[in-house]
């Protein structure tokens, strides 16, 4: 569930000048009251220079582009007070492709506004949290008031409660792949963006490929142009991973390795990590949203599971996150060689994958094939082509990099 920070007409932001002096001070908001407050600090322009001239990062004028258009948003939110404000601030949907450091930027953007009313989230975390909040409002009214309200709209009521918490959304990976999250997202973003949301989100695709060739994607489609609407769009799309470049393998007893060929090993690292045997681990069962989940054995917040247990079996975003939240490292035993014809447990591992990678779980796989294998991108007709597109898109994958 998200934190209530406070209520909007509590809020108390302190707004802080840039270190250029000419510019006039900035005020912020507290308990009715305008308050003078003064800090200098460098832009996140002069931020990123600076770290380009210590050789941590490498100037791109791409994200150069995004970083000037942040600023200026930066700017705005200083003084924005919604939703008594008179004219709303656009926010910023930006794609690309993998590791061309949109996400980067935008988590600076977020550290530097000064204000405890925003969310930086995961996109699949957010919409777990909105259905949750949906099901706990549901289930607090008796069935004679659901009756008597058949007009009410949850949705509405949830997003209103969002909007007394935060004025600022970033979204890491806005990606609609689940049919219940589509059907929604119309009436609940149309409530935040009427109480003065402003949206910051990164993502694979354009507006008009979300949920692409998804179910009843009819239902859907009003959501891309109020996406537009209230978002300008900007394509980061670089031929570069810069993670590629800064490559740091997993270090393992016996050497540095960034995957595991054999079970054995993992079981010795289970062993490495926890002080314990793998055959005197135990199951554990995890209890979330009155569901139950047991898989694998662990100690402590290592776990020890198989392929077929975490992607053959139907598990969904909210598994995976509880998993995310019970563990730091996940060990997978018995990992194939994936192909499009696993398209269902390929996008599972997406999921997983993402909700992982934003909770910093470590995630160790045994596979027979070098991890540059993994997946079989072979195709053989032009329905195949078609899938393996999109499926590319949704893996962060490039043509380029399927031609090496």
């Amino acid at each position: 569930m998200f934190r209530s920070v406070c209520g909007r007409a509590r809020l108390y932001r302190c707004v802080y000048t840039f270190s250029d002096l000419s510019r006039p001070t900035a005020f912020s908001h507290r308990n009715g009251d305008f308050v003078r407050c003064q800090r200098f600090y460098t832009t996140l322009t002069e931020q990123y220079k600076g770290k380009v001239e210590t050789g941590e990062l490498i100037e791109d004028p791409r994200q150069l582009i995004m970083l000037n258009k942040l600023e200026k948003l930066r700017e705005q939110l200083d003084a924005y007070q919604p939703p008594g404000d008179a004219e709303a601030i656009s926010g910023l949907y930006v794609h690309g492709g993998v590791g061309c450091g949109k996400t980067m930027i935008m988590d600076q953007f977020y550290e530097q506004v000064h204000s405890r009313a925003k969310l930086r989230t995961h996109f699949h975390d957010f919409m777990l949290d909105v259905h949750e909040r949906i099901h706990k409002y549901k289930s607090t009214l008796s069935r004679d008031q659901l009756n008597q309200n058949k007009g009410f709209d949850p949705i509405r009521a949830v997003a209103l409660a969002i909007a007394s918490e935060t004025y600022l959304l970033c979204f890491d990976e806005f990606q609609v792949t689940d049919v219940a999250d589509a059907m929604i997202l119309k009436r609940l973003f149309e409530t935040l963006f009427d109480e003065g949301i402003v949206m910051i989100a990164t993502g694979n695709r354009p507006p008009e490929d979300l949920y692409k060739n998804g179910l009843q994607r009819f239902n859907f489609l009003p959501f891309i142009p109020m996406l537009k609407e209230h978002c300008e769009v900007l394509d980061m799309d670089s031929v570069v991973d810069y993670r590629m470049l800064d490559h740091k393998p997993l270090d393992l007893p016996g050497g540095e390795a960034a995957f595991i060929h054999d079970d054995e090993r993992i079981d010795g690292l289970f062993e490495h990590l926890t002080g314990v045997r793998v055959e005197n681990a135990t199951p554990r069962t995890l209890r979330f949203l009155g569901r139950e989940l047991s898989i694998g054995v662990s100690h402590g917040s290592v776990l020890v599971t198989s392929f077929n247990e975490l992607c053959k079996n139907n598990h969904g975003s909210s598994d995976f996150r509880a998993i995310a939240k019970t563990y730091s490292h996940v060990l997978v035993k018995d990992f194939p060689q994936l192909s499009l014809k696993d398209k269902v447990s390929l996008r599972r591992f997406i999921i997983m994958m993402d909700l992982f990678n934003d909770r910093a779980v470590k995630l160790v796989l045994s596979c027979h094939v070098p991890i540059t294998q993994i997946i079989d991108l072979e195709t053989s007709n032009e329905k195949a082509a078609d899938d393996l597109r999109l499926l590319m898109d949704d893996l962060k994958l490039t043509m380029m990099r399927r031609r090496r």
